[in-house]
C-alpha cells in the first residue's frame, strides 16, 4: 500500500509540475507607469468594422476608458503625450482560445504582444482568482473563463480523467445539474463541452446549461453533425472539429484517396457552413495549429527553431515522462512514433499535408457563408507560445483567404460582440484596450507585430518596456530549466520565414 502511495504521490507531482507553477513569476508592475489622462495625437485609428484607417486622429484616453476622438483636440497639461503621425492604432487583440496553466508569467507574454483580452478555454480555480485581482489593479489581459472541461465518464475511467485532465465528470443527470450549478456559482463565463462526452450527456449539459444561461462552447462531442447543429452550442472550438467529422463521413483513409476527399471536402464544407451560420455558431481558428502537425512529426527541431521558445514556461515544454505532453523530441505527442519503414511515413506524411489542406478549405467556406470566425490559437498546446502565437495565427488566416480586414475582424470586433463587452473598437465609451502600430496592418498582416505601444486597463507599456518584460521572463524560465534548449532556439534564418 506504501508504494501504491508513493507512486500517486509522485505521479500528481509530476502532472502539476508540467503546468509551469515552480518558475519565478517576474515583477510586472515596477516596468509599469500609470497616467490618468493620456493622448495619442495625430494618429490614423482603425474603423469599426476594420477596413480602413481614418487619418489624423486625436484619441484621449482617461482612467482606461476612451473619452474623446476628434481631430485638434485642447486637453489637460498633465495628459501624457503620444506622438501617432505616421502610426497606425488599433484595438487591443483578443485570443479566442488559450490555455493558461499555471504560468502567470503568460499574461505578461498576452500583453507584450497586444493581446489585451483573452478567452481560457479550460478553466481552473486559480485563474478565477487571477482574474479578480486583475480586475481590482489592472496588471493583466482582461479574461473570459470556461469551466474545466466536461466528460461523461463512469467509475475508475471518470476518477481517471478529472484527475490527470482536471476535468469536471459526470454521467447522469443529478450529477450534472450538481456539477453545472457548482460552474455557475464559481463564476465561469462558459461550460467547456469535451469530444468524448454521449449523446445524452450532451444533451443534458445543453438542457442544464441553458436554464443556468450559461453558454456552451468547445469540442463536438460523440454525436453527428445534424444533431449538433440543432444542439444548441454557441461554439466550436476549432475550425479542425468539423474537417475530423467530414473525414469520418468520407469514412476511408484520407491519406490512400487523398484527391477524392479534397473533392469531397469541397462539397461537404459548403453544407456544413451554411449550416452552421443557419444554427448562428461561432467557429475558433487555430488553424496555426493544425499546420504545424506536419513540422512537428516530421521536422521538429527546425518547428521549434522557428517559434519564441526561450519565453515559453520550460516545464511546460519539458513535459513529463508519464505521457507526451511537451514540446521538445522525445516528449512531444504529435512527433512521429508510427513504424520505421518509408511507406508508413510516406502515408503519414500525406495525411497531415492532406489535413492542413482542408483546414483550408474549411476555413473559406466558413468565411464564404459569413459564419463568425474568432482568431484563436490554443496557446500553450506544443509549439504555440502565448501572445506570439496569435501573430502567427493572422497570417495563417491570410493563407486561407481571408483579407486583412476580416483577420483584424476576427481578432478585435467579432469576439468582442460575441462577448458583449465594450473592447474590440476604437469608440468613445469603450475600454481603452489599444495597440499603436509603426506600420499599416491592412496592408500586410505581419504589420501587427510592429509594435510601439501597447494600452490596457489603466496602464501604457511602449518598446524599451516591452523588452525587459521579456528579458524578465526569459531570465526567469532560464532559471528553471533542466533542458538546455540552445539547439532548438530561434535561428536567423528561421526568423526570416
Amino acid at each position: 500500500m506504501s508504494v501504491l502511495i508513493g507512486v500517486f504521490v509522485w505521479a500528481d507531482y509530476e502532472l502539476n509540475k508540467v503546468n509551469g507553477k515552480s518558475t519565478e513569476v517576474i515583477d510586472f508592475s515596477t516596468i509599469l507607469k500609470t497616467n490618468k489622462i493620456s493622448v495619442i495625437r495625430n494618429v490614423n485609428i482603425l474603423s469599426e468594422d476594420c477596413t480602413h484607417f481614418i487619418k489624423n486622429q486625436d484619441v484621449i484616453v482617461e482612467n482606461g476608458t476612451i473619452i474623446k476622438i476628434s481631430q485638434n483636440q485642447s486637453f489637460d497639461k498633465t495628459a501624457r503625450i503620444i506622438d501617432g503621425t505616421d502610426k497606425f492604432l488599433i484595438p487591443g487583440l483578443i485570443d479566442s482560445h488559450v490555455h493558461l496553466k499555471e504560468s502567470k508569467n503568460d499574461l505578461f507574454l498576452y500583453l507584450a504582444n497586444g493581446v489585451t483580452y483573452i478567452r481560457e478555454m479550460a478553466g481552473q480555480s486559480h485563474i478565477l482568482e487571477w482574474r479578480k485581482t486583475i480586475q481590482k489593479n489592472g496588471l493583466g489581459p482582461r479574461m473570459f473563463i470556461a469551466s474545466p472541461p466536461i466528460f461523461s465518464e463512469k467509475g475508475l475511467a471518470g476518477y481517471y480523467y478529472s484527475w490527470t485532465r482536471q476535468s469536471i465528470n459526470y454521467s447522469n443527470r443529478e450529477d450534472a445539474e450538481k456539477a453545472i450549478e457548482k460552474i455557475s456559482e464559481q463564476g465561469y463565463d462558459a461550460i467547456k463541452m469535451y469530444g468524448f462526452v454521449n449523446p445524452e450527456i450532451f444533451k443534458t449539459t445543453i438542457e442544464i446549461a441553458n436554464k443556468k444561461h450559461i453558454p456552451v462552447i468547445g469540442h463536438i462531442p460523440l454525436v453527428d453533425l445534424e444533431t449538433f447543429y440543432k444542439s444548441g452550442q454557441k461554439e466550436v472550438a476549432h475550425i479542425e472539429e468539423l474537417v475530423v467529422k467530414s473525414i469520418d463521413e468520407f469514412g476511408k483513409p484520407i491519406s490512400k484517396n487523398q484527391k477524392e476527399y479534397l473533392e469531397f471536402l469541397k462539397i461537404r464544407s459548403s453544407q456544413i457552413a451554411k449550416k452552421i451560420k443557419e444554427n448562428n455558431m461561432s467557429v475558433t481558428s487555430t488553424v496555426w495549429l493544425c499546420e504545424s502537425f506536419e513540422d512537428q512529426r516530421f521536422d521538429l527541431k527546425s518547428k521549434l527553431q522557428k517559434i519564441e521558445l526561450k519565453f515559453v514556461n520550460p516545464k511546460i515544454i519539458e513535459g513529463t515522462m508519464l505521457y507526451k505532453m511537451g514540446w521538445l523530441p522525445s516528449t512531444n505527442g504529435y512527433e512521429y512514433d508510427g513504424k520505421d519503414n518509408p511507406d508508413t511515413k510516406k502515408l503519414s506524411l500525406i495525411f497531415w499535408k492532406t489535413y492542413a489542406e482542408a483546414i483550408h478549405i474549411m476555413t473559406k467556406a466558413l468565411l464564404d457563408h459569413k459564419v463568425t470566425i474568432m482568431a484563436g490559437t490554443d496557446a500553450n498546446v506544443a509549439t504555440v507560445v502565448p501572445g506570439f502565437s496569435l501573430h502567427n495565427e493572422l497570417e495563417s488566416l491570410s493563407k486561407s483567404g481571408m483579407t486583412n480586414s476580416q483577420i483584424i475582424y476576427s481578432a478585435t470586433v467579432a469576439p468582442a460582440n460575441w462577448m458583449k463587452t465594450k473592447v474590440g473598437k476604437i469608440k468613445t465609451g469603450y475600454y481603452s484596450d489599444l495597440v499603436l502600430l509603426s506600420k499599416n496592418p491592412l496592408e500586410d498582416i505581419k504589420n501587427t507585430k510592429t509594435i510601439e505601444y501597447v494600452f490596457f486597463n489603466k496602464y501604457i507599456i511602449d518598446k524599451a518596456q516591452i523588452k525587459t518584460i521579456l528579458k524578465d521572463i526569459e531570465d526567469a524560465n532560464n532559471k528553471n530549466r533542466n533542458v538546455k534548449i540552445d539547439k532548438y532556439l530561434r535561428t536567423n534564418k528561421a526568423s526570416q520565414n
